[in-house]
C-alpha cells in the first residue's frame, strides 16, 4: 500500500492520521505535486487529487472521508466513530466545511485573483471559517475512546491548517478550547508526524 499526498493538503492529512491511528505504515507515503500533474498520481487519480491511496493489489481509493469509511470496514478497531455518533459525525462535517472555505480562498488567491478572498464569494467562505471555528470553539470534540474520532482529526487538522495559511489574517480569533484540544493530541506520534508545511 502507499498514499500520495503533499506536504500541505488538509485532506491527505486526515487520510494519513486515520491510517496511522489504525496502525497501518505510512513509510509508503510518497510526496507528490497535485499542480504539477505529477505522472503517478494522475495514473492512479485522474483528477490529480491527494489523498491518493493505492492498495497492494493496486486498486487505487481517493477522498479522503471515503479512505477513512473503508478503513473503518477494513479495520475497524480502533474505531475512529467512537462516542456519540450524531455528535461526532456532525462536528467533523462542521470541520469539513471550514476545510472547504479555507481551501476554495486559498485555491481563489492563487488560481485566479489575489484579492479573491475580498470578494463577494470570499467574504462568504471567511464568514464560513469564522463562524465554523467559533461553534466548534464553542462546544468543542472531546476525546472518548483509544483514538481521538473523526470530530477531533477534522477539527484539529482544520485547526492546523488555518494557522499555516492565515496565522496573520486580523479575522482569526482566539480559541482557547480548541488550543487545548490540540494540545491533547500535540504528542501523538502521527499527529506530529504530518503536521503541514510548505
Amino acid at each position: 500500500m502507499k498514499i500520495l499526498v503533499n506536504t500541505t493538503s488538509p485532506y491527505a492529512r486526515i487520510a494519513r492520521i486515520a491510517l496511522g491511528e489504525k496502525g497501518f505504515d505510512l513509510s509508503g507515503s510518497e510526496i507528490v505535486n497535485p499542480w504539477g500533474d505529477t505522472p503517478v498520481l494522475l495514473e492512479h487519480n485522474p483528477a490529480g487529487r491527494v489523498p491518493t491511496l493505492v492498495t497492494d493489489a493496486g486498486l487505487p481509493m481517493t477522498e479522503s472521508l471515503l479512505i477513512l469509511l473503508w478503513l473503518e470496514k477494513k479495520k475497524p478497531d480502533p474505531t475512529l466513530l467512537d462516542g456519540p455518533l450524531d455528535l461526532v459525525i456532525s462536528q467533523a462535517g462542521r470541520a469539513m466545511g471550514v476545510i472547504d472555505a479555507m481551501i476554495h480562498i486559498l485555491i481563489g488567491v492563487l488560481q485566479m485573483d489575489p484579492n479573491f478572498g475580498e470578494t463577494k464569494v470570499g467574504l462568504r467562505r471567511r464568514r464560513t471559517i469564522v463562524n465554523g471555528f467559533r461553534a466548534l470553539d464553542a462546544a468543542p470534540p472531546v476525546i472518548t475512546g483509544a483514538v481521538p474520532h473523526i470530530g477531533v482529526l477534522a477539527t484539529i487538522v482544520a485547526l492546523d491548517y488555518l494557522r499555516l495559511r492565515f496565522k496573520d489574517a486580523p479575522w482569526v480569533e482566539a480559541m482557547p478550547n480548541l488550543d487545548a484540544l490540540r494540545a491533547q493530541v500535540a504528542e501523538r506520534p502521527v499527529y506530529k508526524s504530518t503536521e503541514p508545511y510548505l
